[in-house]
């Protein structure tokens, strides 16, 4: 028998979906995602970002993203080029005034270079501008 269960919730860190992935772990599951198609898309290079749905692909795969680094990834790939500040990162990330001597940004900006740039040492896409920020770059 095939049973289908639709649950709808805010789910913001993904910590209820992750619960019920667990509790379902010795089962079959199928999972469809019935989102409708976004046309708010932003993209650079071969990646997409899907702000309505907190999806980002990496040449067509998805990309797990954490909150914090989602929320300063739209923020920079919102506005190419524009240089963002730590402070304004961590205000775009966690919504509240920046905590000089964190490394809390730095270390945002490192995972998400692993998770997106082919070469993280050598970023083409998440640039920092030294004294002043971090940017999104667009390919040429």
């Amino acid at each position: 028998m095939k049973e289908v269960i639709i649950i709808r919730t805010v789910d913001s860190d993904g910590s209820t979906f992750r619960a019920i992935m667990d509790a379902l772990r010795d089962k079959r599951v199928e999972i469809i995602e019935l989102a409708a198609p976004s046309h708010n898309v932003l993209a650079f290079g071969n990646i997409e970002i899907y702000p309505e749905r907190r999806i980002v692909l990496k040449a067509g795969e998805k990309v797990r993203l954490n909150h914090g680094e989602f929320s300063m990834l739209l923020l920079l790939a919102s506005t190419p080029g524009q240089v963002f500040s730590k402070e304004q990162l961590y205000d775009a990330a966690w919504n509240e005034e920046y905590r000089y001597g964190t490394t809390a940004v730095e270390n945002i900006i490192w995972r998400l270079r692993q998770k997106l740039e082919d070469d993280p040492k050598h970023p083409v896409y998440i640039k920092t501008v030294i004294r002043s920020g971090y940017k999104i770059e667009l390919p040429r």
